[in-house]
């Protein structure tokens, strides 16, 4: 019996040493975006609607393409005898026919303009893939921009730790040999802890972040990550890089050409709903092959003809609908025209927030390396016995702050860089 719980405790705990045991997966940005467009899930539902629409379009062309039915009937009369007064008498025999028959389209104006919007609408389901993609694609950088701040403040928080412990020691030695008051000693005691509540925190962040760019990227939750790039390679182009000089066309961006096509679609329904005061012209053919017939048959094998359809009076409700039309069309005219203004001003507000990002980047890398120099100047005053342990802790929380004030500068460059690409179009260039 021991035997076998030990066997199968071995059974359950191999696959989970296997997983512990496997390598992470290395991600450069460009790699983490490329795997996310393959593999995000809501990209590939938006990436069915092109297939879906190309569906419909082909729905909307089989209804002025030839439709063909055939029918096979049988009809008895249980033997009835027409009855023609006293010198004839007919048995009704029974019938049965096999009939082919054919109905086509000849000429629809709310056909034709039905195509052409379906074939629009296709071509709107694949800018709104476009407009999916360039999401997934801030979102995957957004996540990996959080990922290197964190870890960054991760590894100065732990460094400090290593730092602040080392000091803990020395205080208790110079307090046991009697050169520092017991208060030191304290003081820098829960420095120390304070600084590993931060460092426990900052992990469950980093997991969250983690956790979130394996959901962008279709990963399995429990998939083993890690990232090739660092923030310094990544900030480096952003901190060099100018400002387009050149005027923001609204034609670049995709929202723009969104609304674009949407009015363009709205155009192709309001000519449907004019066409439906045009007549529409249909043709017919059928042949009947009669199996079992009556003695007396005078309908014709083969017959065709045409159809014409002319709406005279429907209540008012095409001239309802055509209104409707008119009315839609004028608002996404507007729609248009309000999102051109929008994004003109989004322009100018993203290139100031730039301007700031990188003006408020460069002061807090600066802050970093006075409050670094601040700081080693303490310790040795400390180690030398001229600090008290209550400004040693200051210059040390001086030095964190001036790092966190320095993460949150860095991500809100990358960030306001990225959401200026993202209105230009060219995010593409992350992939």
């Amino acid at each position: 019996m021991k035997k076998g719980t030990i066997v199968l405790a071995a059974m359950l705990f191999i696959p989970w040493i296997s997983r512990a045991q496997e390598a992470p997966r290395l991600f450069s940005l460009r790699e983490a975006v490329a795997f996310a467009i393959e593999h995000n899930k809501q990209l590939q539902s938006s990436a069915m609607n092109v297939e879906l629409f190309q569906q419909k379009v082909r729905e909307a062309i089989s209804q002025g393409l030839p439709q063909v039915n055939g029918t096979v009937d049988y009809a008895t009369n249980f033997n009835h005898e027409m009855s023609f007064g006293q010198a004839m008498q007919i048995k009704m025999k029974d019938q049965s026919n096999a009939k082919l028959s054919l109905q086509q389209l000849l000429f629809s104006g709310q056909w034709i303009a039905g195509i052409q919007a379906s074939k629009i609408a296709k071509r709107l389901a694949g800018q709104q893939v476009e407009l999916t993609t360039q999401e997934v694609i801030e979102n995957v950088c957004n996540s990996y921009y959080s990922i290197l701040i964190s870890t960054r403040m991760l590894a100065i928080i732990g460094q400090n730790i290593t730092y602040m412990n080392q000091t803990q020691e020395h205080t208790r030695n110079m307090f046991a040999a009697g050169t520092r008051e017991e208060t030191d000693v304290d003081q820098i005691r829960i420095t120390v802890g304070q600084l590993k509540n931060a460092h426990l925190s900052m992990q469950r962040t980093l997991e969250v972040a983690y956790n979130l760019l394996r959901l962008q990227m279709g990963l399995d939750e429990n998939a083993p990550l890690a990232l090739g790039d660092d923030l310094a390679r990544l900030l480096a182009p952003v901190t060099r890089a100018s400002l387009p000089g050149d005027a923001f066309d609204p034609g670049d961006n995709l929202q723009f050409r969104l609304a674009s096509t949407q009015t363009e679609i709205n155009q192709k329904l309001l000519d449907v709903e004019k066409w439906s005061y045009a007549p529409t012209l249909g043709g017919m053919y059928s042949y009947t092959y009669k199996v079992l017939k009556p003695e007396l048959d005078m309908s014709p094998n083969h017959s065709a003809g045409l159809s014409l359809s002319i709406p005279i009076f429907s209540g008012l409700q095409r001239k309802a609908k055509v209104a409707q039309a008119k009315i839609t069309l004028e608002q996404s005219l507007l729609t248009k025209s309000l999102l051109e203004d929008q994004l003109r001003l989004q322009d100018n507000q993203l290139r100031s927030e730039l301007d700031n990002a990188l003006e408020n980047h460069a002061l807090q890398q600066e802050n970093i390396e006075v409050a670094r120099r601040v700081l080693d100047s303490y310790k040795r005053k400390y180690e030398l016995g001229a600090l008290s342990s209550m400004e040693l802790t200051q210059a040390n929380s001086t030095y964190l702050q001036a790092e966190s004030n320095y993460a949150s500068a860095a991500l809100a460059l990358l960030q306001a860089w990225l959401k200026l690409e993202k209105l230009h179009d060219r995010l593409s260039l992350y992939q």
